[in-house]
């Protein structure tokens, strides 16, 4: 019996320890954002603001997209929704302002029609200005909740950052290519023309790819010169941009 009681003790304490170290693991780890927004610091880059992104493909049965919706905006009756026809579909909107995180909610359902097929889904993002600096990890860990809650399943979080630098000696293609260095990227498409430079790469440190024309990328890069007396603009994105550059 005594020996019993010994495993099932030692088991207990096992446990205990494995959830604490895999609680601490997960904790440690550093969000990809705030690995942008540190190398965008390292290279003298100004974090002027930022997006965490996750999406979902759904099924919406033809002519339900209204039923479903209603449903769906009740259940998340805390954003203020719209709802409107598009050229090929519909799109339903809510936002709110997190005042906690200095940062706006959106979250859409979208649904396009074509010839052939109806494809809808949810998109949940968090986009805010300014480095957080020390409030990665909590954004993060917020966002990841808060996507998990909506889409119902562990979610992959995307990020974007944008920023610009005052420089007006630096080369844009030179400032890509230190920003790929800070993540040991490797270059698999590029855009490059005089004032613009855009790089699709990859990189090692994340998991997460997307297919591209050379290989699988996760990290893309755009750099803009804006001209005599303006500023260096500098978006990144995992894995690809998703904001205007």
């Amino acid at each position: 019996m005594d020996k019993i009681k010994q495993i099932i003790i030692t088991g207990i304490m096992f446990a205990v320890v494995a959830s604490v170290y895999g609680n601490f693991g997960e904790a440690a780890e550093t969000p990809e954002v705030q690995q942008l927004a540190e190398a965008f610091i390292k290279q003298g880059i100004e974090v002027e603001e930022w997006t965490l992104y996750t999406k979902k493909n759904i099924s919406l049965p033809a002519g339900k997209f209204s039923e479903n919706v209603k449903r769906f905006t009740q259940k998340h009756r805390l954003y203020n929704w719209s709802i409107e026809r598009t050229s090929n579909g519909w799109k339903a909107a809510g936002t709110r302002m997190n005042k906690d995180l200095g940062a706006t909610e959106t979250l859409q359902i979208i649904s396009t029609d074509t010839n052939t097929q109806s494809n809808s889904y949810i998109l949940y993002q968090v986009h805010g200005r300014g480095n957080a600096s020390k409030k990665w990890t909590g954004i993060y860990q917020y966002v990841k909740k808060q996507s998990f809650d909506i889409i119902h399943e562990n979610p992959t979080i995307f990020s974007c950052i944008k920023g610009s630098r005052d420089d007006k000696m630096v080369g844009v293609l030179h400032l890509a290519d230190a920003l790929l260095n800070e993540f040991n990227a490797e270059p698999l498409e590029q855009l490059k023309e005089e004032a613009f430079v855009s790089v699709s790469a990859y990189t090692a440190r994340w998991k997460g790819t997307i297919p591209a024309e050379q290989g699988r990328m996760n990290v893309q890069i755009a750099v803009r010169s804006g001209g005599l007396g303006e500023n260096t603009s500098v978006v990144a994105g995992t894995p690809i941009i998703t904001t205007e550059y």
